[in-house]
């Protein structure tokens, strides 16, 4: 049971280190969105479930008598800086930052859907809850994202097409992403 318990430690630590990671990429994202009141709105709403959901598996680490790893959590605040930044300079970063968002979101819900099992796997319904109450935060905002795309897509196409910088072809229908 104790290496299992080690192990679950670790899942926990890597997610901590992913939470704090994604609120430096949620920060720049809603520095981009600050021209779409309603996206950077809900943006700004999620960057503070963020920071609290980081906050609770660091408390699930300390309840399981372990500690947040600071060479994971150095990783994930780092990888994050990077990545909030990487779409900075694509005149369609507002849909790249929507992709990145949604596929982040279901990385998560992955990640908080193993982490349950195993919590209750081990008896360890404390955290399994936690984890829980969390991963209802994450589908949340992954419907929302998967909601929103459409009109993200649709909204940056149709500036470019009034800009005059469309360079592709008529299109005579929709397509579904």
């Amino acid at each position: 049971m104790k290496d299992q318990k080690e192990t679950l430690l670790s899942w926990l630590n890597d997610e901590y280190s992913r939470e704090k990671g994604q609120v430096q990429v949620l920060e720049n994202h809603v520095k981009d969105a600050e021209g779409q009141p309603d996206v950077h709105r809900k943006l700004a709403e999620h960057l503070e479930l963020t920071r609290r959901h980081a906050d609770m598996v660091e408390q699930c680490v300390a309840r399981l008598g372990g500690s947040t790893s600071s060479l994971k959590t150095a990783m994930g605040t780092v990888a994050g800086f990077f990545q909030g930044r990487s779409t900075g300079a694509a005149p369609d970063e507002l849909v790249k930052n929507a992709l990145s968002d949604y596929a982040a979101e279901h990385f998560e819900i992955a990640c908080y859907r193993a982490l349950i099992t195993g919590a209750r796997a081990l008896g360890i319904q404390e955290v399994a809850q936690i984890c829980e109450q969390i991963l209802r935060d994450e589908e949340d905002m992954a419907r929302w994202l998967e909601s929103r795309l459409p009109m993200t897509v649709q909204t940056y196409l149709g500036q470019e097409v009034s800009a005059g910088n469309f360079s592709g072809g008529t299109t005579t229908g929709t397509t579904r992403l």
